[in-house]
């Protein structure tokens, strides 16, 4: 199955989709980096030559292939073992599979009342092609049912889960990363982390700003000391409009508030002049010199073309883009993604 992951790619915000996984039986080539691949009059061009280009976009396919195989494999592990504890549970009270659930979920699950009915049937109305409550009652009734249905079987998954003990196993895959420097851009934690995030973000990116409060939690709350995060500018909006908030933050940078800019920046979505102004007070940032700044922000060009080169080197072409100790994971993903990875490496040490 496919990541369908959310991130920006140039002026816009829509969610991209990654790449096709390589093929579960798809052989790795065999091809010798100084294997000419092309030949001109006058030229070859090899192998590697040619991997050196596509570095991040390979290692980033190697990446979504290994992460759907675990997460399919982690499914089945999952719904097997529960299968084989129910069956258990289902022989030691001398029942089937279906009187099992029956007894268990079915008759626990109550009828729903006349008013439960009526007050769900305009959220089903559009479905049913506009039906009349009385032709429709019985299609309601039936969704209710199964709603809840489906609510007590994950409470008694949990259950049943818990009595017997189950627990899985799976292995979390070893990842290739790529070497994606710090530079001296700002640092958010602890320097001596076990862990450092590296992430190229836009302020202009509707995604880089929804996912900030995850990583807040990751840094300040859950891993605490453990983790830490470094911001590299890869502004995608293009133009001196796209590239102001991006400045302001390394203005505010000069007085030692960047951080406290950041979150103003990214809480926020109005760039305008006043608003910037505005953020900075807020960061407590001196109003005079963050104007002097910003008024003339040639100084801060180099340093955010140092970081959008160094994005595209890595392979990145939408944000938020990130690499958790050089593994790369792309979009505003699901925090459990970024867990997973991170409790692998603080395993490694």
């Amino acid at each position: 199955m496919l990541l369908l992951l959310a991130a920006c790619s140039g002026s816009t915000e829509t969610p991209a989709v990654m790449p096709t996984p390589l093929s579960a039986t798809a052989p790795a080539t065999a091809q010798d980096r100084d294997g000419v691949v092309a030949t001109w009059k006058g030229g070859s061009l090899t192998y590697g030559e040619v991997q050196s280009e596509i570095e991040g976009d390979l290692v980033a396919l190697e990446i979504e292939y290994l992460q759907n195989r675990y997460q399919l494999e982690a499914q089945a592990v999952s719904e097997q073992a529960t299968m084989k504890v129910l069956e258990m549970e289902a022989a030691s009270r001398s029942l089937s599979l279906e009187e099992l659930l029956k007894v268990e979920v079915e008759d626990k699950v109550a009828p729903p009342t006349e008013a439960e009915v009526k007050e769900f049937y305009p959220v089903l109305r559009r479905q049913l092609g506009g039906a009349d409550y009385e032709s429709a009652r019985p299609q309601v009734e039936m969704a209710l049912v199964q709603r809840r249905q489906g609510e007590r079987m994950g409470v008694y998954l949990e259950e049943i889960e818990a009595k017997y003990q189950l627990t899985t196993q799976l292995p979390y895959p070893d990842m290739p990363r790529l070497d994606v420097s710090v530079d001296d851009d700002p640092m958010r934690g602890n320097a001596e982390a076990t862990v450092t995030i590296v992430e190229f973000a836009d302020y202009n990116c509707g995604y880089c700003r929804k996912i900030y409060p995850v990583l807040v939690e990751l840094i300040e709350e859950d891993y605490k000391g453990k983790v830490n995060l470094v911001y590299r500018d890869y502004p995608l909006s293009g133009g001196a409009r796209g590239l102001e908030p991006t400045i302001a933050a390394n203005c505010a940078a000069e007085q030692g508030k960047y951080w406290e800019m950041h979150h103003e920046l990214m809480i926020g979505s109005n760039y305008s002049e006043a608003a910037l102004l505005a953020y900075a007070r807020a960061a407590g940032v001196e109003e005079e010199a963050f104007a002097a700044c910003i008024a003339n922000p040639e100084a801060a060009i180099p340093e955010i073309l140092n970081d959008f080169e160094a994005g595209r080197a890595a392979g990145v072409s939408g944000t938020p883009a990130f690499f958790i100790n050089g593994i790369p994971l792309s979009g505003a993903v699901p925090k459990d993604q970024f867990v997973t990875i991170i409790e692998r490496e603080l395993e490694k040490g």
